[in-house]
């Protein structure tokens, strides 16, 4: 997702990255990886509230799924779908969701 963030914000579209891991743990992820181009978001206390309402956080671990939530500008989610690994995303398809809604 990283490398395809500039074509998220040409169609529009927010990305945001969400764990259930401190801000201090975030930081020095994105450090670890040079930098990340778009907000994480810290769901630590109260621990994976957000996750929990998006419906991708796996009670058994306490983190959430690998999974992807496009949510539209009224907060209405349009499509949610969970990965196993990373290399499973493919940001196309992904962007090609974002664009349905325009």
């Amino acid at each position: 997702m990283r490398v395809h963030n500039a074509s998220f914000e040409e169609a529009g579209a927010q990305v945001l990255g969400i764990s259930c891991d401190s801000r201090p743990t975030q930081v020095a992820f994105a450090s670890s990886l040079g930098s990340i181009p778009y907000p994480l978001l810290a769901d630590y206390w109260p621990h994976g509230a957000v996750c929990d309402s998006l419906g991708i956080l796996n009670e058994n671990l306490g983190a959430p799924f690998r999974a992807i939530v496009i949510i539209d500008k009224e907060g209405v989610i349009r499509f949610k779908q969970t990965y196993t690994a990373a290399g499973d995303v493919d940001p196309r398809n992904i962007l090609a969701e974002v664009q349905k809604l325009s």
